[in-house]
């Protein structure tokens, strides 16, 4: 009996053992594989009566058709910085470096800037006149940026006999703080050139008017700064436009004259060997006159000829004229107070026809003289 006894409780935690098994596996796979037996649930908040969201913004881009310019300058290159001449004097002495500068900015893209064009002129002293009225290198200056076909050209149309010396340009991307991100396009272009001698003289009156924006200062170089848009997206292609004007320095120089030689006879009015050349510079209306001195022995200085004996003629002195003890001086071009009107072209003046003459007194010292020539160019 003991035994079938202990063979029931064996068989009893047998099965026991079994149910426990079956109990461990059913959890696992349920929580595994079917999911949790036990669910969380969240609690209630409560009333929510009102809720705000500000973290989207409603954004509108205006566009405009026209571009724009944003700023401008009129520059000098101070030893490698470019410093302002916008309303002041610059110089003329074919050396000095100056460039206009502009800053463009275009909501419908770069690629619809099609001509940027930059006129400069001496005003006559009237800021009626305009670009090219009169002829000539000296008075006028044109410079071109063109973006037609896709690769920019630049090019200085106005002047071709060298009274402006072309010199390098530039394109650099920009920024315009108040356009668009996404479609606004904004560059600075420079235009640098190197005026020669004779770009007239304007010394203007150093006044600029703020209030209306155009150039009011007579006597000075006006000039416009025109940029032209393709139209593509627009109902029509558009022009803009800044105005302003600089001041030039007036500029007199001669360059070289000629040593005129006399060999002659007591008695006689001799003529010299030939005549000589006389090479000048000025930028404005001016004179050019001569003056001379006694002539004196080199050996021998009590041995003189007066310098009323000397003639000479020239320029716009077409007859001979002597040099008086009370004389200035003897005018080739202008006189005092009268001005010969400035040159519009080159960049020099070449008077190649003065001719002198001197009077030998009868019984005058043999032997080589002597005097020094003064030769006065004036610029107004």
């Amino acid at each position: 009996m003991k035994v079938k006894k202990m063979e029931l409780e064996q068989k009893k935690k047998f099965f026991s053992a079994i149910v426990g098994m079956a109990i461990i596996t059913s959890l696992v796979v349920n929580i595994f594989v079917v999911g949790p037996i036990v669910m969380i649930g969240k609690a209630d908040p409560g009333d929510i009566p009102h809720y705000w969201h500000n973290t989207t913004t409603l954004n509108v881009t205006v566009l405009h058709f026209a571009p724009r310019i944003l700023w401008y300058d009129f520059q000098y290159n101070q030893g490698g910085t470019w410093v302002s001449k916008l309303n002041a004097q610059i110089d003329v002495n074919n050396s000095a470096e100056y460039r206009f500068i502009v800053n463009i900015s275009s909501d419908q893209g770069w690629d619809d800037i099609q001509f940027v064009n930059i006129t400069a002129w001496y005003d006559q002293g009237t800021d009626s006149s305009t670009y090219n009225q009169t002829v000539g290198g000296n008075w006028n200056l044109n410079l071109q940026y063109e973006n037609t076909t896709g690769t920019a050209a630049w090019r200085m149309l106005w002047p071709h006999g060298g009274e402006f010396t072309e010199g390098t340009y530039a394109d650099i991307v920009g920024f315009d703080p108040y356009g668009s991100i996404g479609y606004t396009e904004c560059h600075n272009l420079s235009f640098s050139f190197v005026p020669s001698y004779q770009v007239r003289y304007a010394p203007g009156d150093g006044i600029w008017n703020n209030t209306y924006n155009t150039t009011d200062d007579a006597e000075s170089w006006n000039f416009i700064m025109e940029v032209t848009d393709s139209g593509e997206d627009a109902p029509a292609s558009s022009t803009i436009w800044i105005t302003d004007e600089f001041g030039v320095y007036s500029y007199s120089e001669i360059v070289s004259a000629g040593w005129p030689t006399i060999i002659g006879h007591p008695g006689e009015n001799a003529t010299a060997n030939s005549n000589i050349t006389l090479l000048t510079r000025s930028n404005g209306n001016y004179s050019l006159s001569t003056d001379v001195e006694d002539l004196v022995h080199r050996t021998f200085p009590a041995a003189t000829i007066s310098r009323e004996l000397i003639w000479v003629r020239g320029g716009d002195l077409d007859l001979f004229d002597n040099f008086t003890a009370s004389s200035g001086g003897i005018y080739f071009y202008g006189s005092l107070g009268a001005y010969h009107l400035s040159r519009a072209n080159g960049t020099d003046l070449t008077t190649n026809d003065v001719e002198y003459k001197c009077n030998i007194p009868l019984g005058q010292m043999a032997g080589d003289y002597a005097a020094a020539i003064r030769y006065h160019l004036t610029t107004t």
